[in-house]
């Protein structure tokens, strides 16, 4: 049986231990990943006065609810038998702790991310094509939207952490799910994907298309008499439509993917059959999600040379502050008081 999808007589699967020790590495590392980015994303335009715009301070708003998820995937992960094939790793009362924190964490973030990209869309909209009205947006207005934001995820979510619960489909696998009748889980997974998938994408694309066609018009209308400051503030637009687009879809790709296989899960009562060594499973509802966590730094960080500046000088500064304190460390009794007082204020 190649040691791969054979079930044993007590009922334990003997799936490939290579099964679980990739998934658990690939976890690992888009975690780290994660973990990393987002708080690189935060400090960056919180150190870096050219950073704060309104559309910087959305993707913040993405960063801290991706960090949050990439915290809380790993209760959810541990709860199934992905790690371990004897069993879950965390048992009663925990395992529904963990099953219930991770996937509210999980619809948070999604929630979160769906609304802070329609946010910057109508953003860059209103700059782009009207743009003697985005004055007229103020600063408390924007910080409303952001923390709408939150309040309409964290209310939304509620019923998601009430009907999530654990299900047992055989000796020792645990897996977490939503426990409604058919009916209204069907209901629930298509209405979630028709609202925060199909409905967010097609009114993101409606604005992203009346933008570049804006552009492209102000583009060619300006080619002979465009000075140098408005050719650098059209290609500045560009680079952020070209970050945006870059962002919608990796997010589209893997929450659309997994919105589909929920709807799989829901009406194909066999699939735990058929996925009997959670290869299936893993991607689409493990690394997927949690890859959606990670890529929005990489893009940040690869695409806008703001960004990258930003980590730049952080990095300096970083190691800056290592060496000073290294030298000081090694150099204590060598150093006077004068220039220690003069490292200190510097």
């Amino acid at each position: 049986m190649n040691n791969s999808t054979h079930t044993d007589a007590s009922g334990h699967s003997t799936c490939s231990d290579a099964v679980s020790i990739f998934f658990t590495t690939v976890m690992s590392v888009i975690s780290l990943a994660a973990f990393t980015g987002n708080i690189l994303v935060i400090i960056a335009v919180y150190k870096t006065p050219r950073l704060r715009t309104s559309t910087n301070y959305y993707y913040v708003n993405m960063a801290v609810s991706d960090f949050l998820a990439s915290l809380t995937s790993w209760p959810l992960y541990l709860i199934e038998e992905m790690v371990a094939r004897n069993g879950s790793l965390i048992q009663n009362p925990l395992a529904t702790i963990g099953c219930k924190v991770g996937s509210y964490f999980r619809m948070l973030s999604l929630t979160v991310s769906i609304l802070s990209l329609l946010l910057i869309a109508v953003d860059r909209f209103i700059a782009t094509v009207f743009p003697l009205k985005a004055t007229l947006v103020k600063l408390r207005v924007k910080a409303a939207l952001l923390f709408a934001t939150w309040l309409i995820s964290i209310t939304q979510c509620i019923l998601i952490f009430h009907a999530s619960r654990l299900a047992e489909i055989g000796p020792q696998i645990i897996f977490c799910t939503v426990r409604w009748d058919s009916l209204a889980l069907m209901s629930f997974f298509i209405g979630s994907v028709v609202m925060y998938n199909f409905t967010p994408l097609i009114v993101i694309v409606i604005t992203y298309s009346c933008i570049m066609r804006t552009l492209k018009r102000r583009q060619q209308a300006q080619v002979s008499k465009a000075s140098s400051s408005q050719q650098n503030r059209n290609k500045e637009n560009q680079n952020v439509l070209k970050i945006f687009r870059s962002i919608v879809v990796a997010f589209f790709v893997c929450f659309c993917l997994f919105g589909l296989y929920l709807i799989l899960l829901v009406t194909l009562h066999e699939f735990h059959a058929i996925d009997e060594c959670r290869i299936i499973r893993g991607f689409l509802h493990f690394v997927l999600p949690s890859l959606s966590t990670a890529i929005n730094p990489v893009i940040l960080f690869s695409f806008s040379t703001n960004f990258r500046n930003a980590l730049e000088r952080l990095c300096h500064f970083s190691l800056g502050r290592c060496r000073s304190c290294c030298y000081v460390s090694v150099n204590r009794e060598n150093v006077s008081l004068p220039e220690l007082v003069e490292y200190r204020q510097t």
